[in-house]
């Protein structure tokens, strides 16, 4: 009952600042459709870079964080229709082969090149190909890095990743030529945490978030073949930790296709695919909430230099291809 109660604070300061977004952004629609996600994003950001997250508060952030926002995942997978979706399979099963090990290695390229140490720019190369900080905190110990490096490239993949949301956003906003399925893919490719893919995706519609979750979940995935890669490369005595495989991406796929099949009422699905927004609304509040800035100065400029040009040529040739081929 103790272990339960530690999380409640932070929970409960989490759901009043979903809401307070919420709020914030029907009375800002008219003039400005930044939608909640990225308000409650910004929102968590501000108050932990001036006021701070207190300490009561961080269990239950980082619970909401990393707990509820699976939960949410895989309650989304109700709202998927499987039968759409795996029609742009292959494409995008192709495109996500093809990026995931680019993305790595022009990370230690670019890494190499600005004199950053091979296991930070291996650690912020898987972190911006796969699944942002979640990818970062499973692989560490498969190249055996030091915990200062885990912290500067969780750090800055946060970062980024909750910049990315924000401009992402703008740019659906701004109605440029892009559709649905375009943008969903290129958020889904090339944003670094799931939550940033998901809060960027559903920005222009249920549409381009669903694509947007679809091929991220297929980029989560890679973290298989990923750890056993870098476990190979990193480890010759073979003591390297292998990165267990991601269950919620599975219950996700099957969510989806129950959902598909169409044995569960409607009504039902309402309910679900409502407190998966809620609980994705509150695990993107919690990004937000753990967003440093002064770790990310103090500790790894260059790294941010690196990881920045590293997205910056990752989301454009992404945009490109992506326009090309969908």
């Amino acid at each position: 009952m103790n272990s339960i109660k530690k999380y409640i604070p932070g929970i409960i300061f989490v759901l009043f600042i979903a809401i307070l977004s919420i709020f914030v952004n029907n009375l800002l629609k008219d003039f400005i459709n930044l939608e909640a996600l990225t308000i409650a994003i910004i929102i968590g950001i501000f108050y932990n870079n001036t006021i701070k997250t207190q300490d009561i508060f961080k269990e239950g952030v980082n619970f909401s964080l990393k707990k509820l926002l699976k939960i949410g995942i895989v309650l989304l997978g109700f709202k998927l229709n499987i039968y759409a979706i795996l029609k742009l399979g292959p494409k995008i099963i192709t495109m996500v082969i093809i990026y995931v090990p680019t993305a790595l290695i022009l990370s230690i390229f670019i890494g190499n090149i600005l004199k950053v140490n091979k296991k930070l720019s291996t650690l912020i190369g898987v972190g911006s190909c796969i699944c942002g900080a979640s990818a970062v905190v499973a692989l560490s110990p498969c190249i055996k890095a030091d915990e200062d490096d885990s912290v500067i490239a969780v750090s800055i993949v946060s970062f980024l990743g909750a910049i990315g949301v924000l401009i992402y956003s703008a740019i659906a906003a701004s109605g440029m030529n892009l559709t649905a399925i375009q943008y969903g893919a290129w958020s889904g490719l090339t944003l670094h945490g799931v939550a940033h893919a998901l809060a960027a995706a559903f920005a222009l519609g249920d549409t381009s978030g669903e694509i947007g979750t679809f091929v991220k979940m297929t980029r989560v995935l890679m973290i298989v073949p990923v750890s056993l890669t870098l476990s190979f490369f990193f480890n010759k005595d073979g003591n390297g930790q292998k990165a267990k495989f991601p269950i919620y991406v599975l219950y996700f796929i099957l969510a989806g296709i129950i959902n598909s099949i169409g044995i569960i009422p409607i009504n039902i699905i309402k309910i679900l695919t409502k407190t998966s927004s809620l609980l994705i609304l509150m695990a993107m509040t919690a990004m937000g909430l753990s967003v440093n800035f002064k770790n990310i100065l103090n500790k790894g400029m260059k790294a941010l230099i690196a990881a920045t040009l590293l997205f910056s040529i990752l989301s454009s040739i992404s945009l490109f291809s992506i326009l090309k081929v969908l």
